[in-house]
């Protein structure tokens, strides 16, 4: 399958899955090919293969809702963070909903004594 031939085929996202991301996400759920194949590449030699759809999630609440809504109907989840993937764990062979995880950049907590921190998946070095 080629490129062109992946990013056209049609979604596998079940409406009442695509209405509750798109109600709970709004402009964070897209389905633009520039997106889907920005998020379906990584730095590998592995050919794109994009989801159907990209969501950015902001909090964790908001991954919970978008997980239990695609465990639901039995939607594939990729989860991306900053798309440097040399395994192609990024790829969405099967299709899926990509969880965008780049703007959850909180630090939650710092233990100096303990050389630890908890972070979000979207803070970076």
């Amino acid at each position: 399958m080629t490129d062109t031939e992946t990013l056209t085929r049609s979604t596998s996202i079940p409406a009442v899955v695509l209405t509750g991301l798109q109600s709970l996400l709004g402009e964070r759920c897209s389905s633009s090919p520039a997106e889907r194949a920005h998020h379906g590449r990584g730095e590998s030699y592995h050919a794109t293969m994009p989801p159907d759809l990209v969501c950015y999630a902001e909090s964790t609440e908001e991954v919970s809702a978008i997980v239990t809504l695609c465990a639901a109907h039995d939607v594939k989840i990729i989860p991306f963070g900053a798309g440097t993937s040399l395994e192609g764990h990024i790829s969405a062979p099967q299709g899926g909903v990509c969880v965008d995880l780049s703007r959850m950049k909180r630090i939650i907590a710092i233990r100096p004594d303990d050389l630890d921190a908890t972070i979000q998946p979207g803070v970076t070095r």
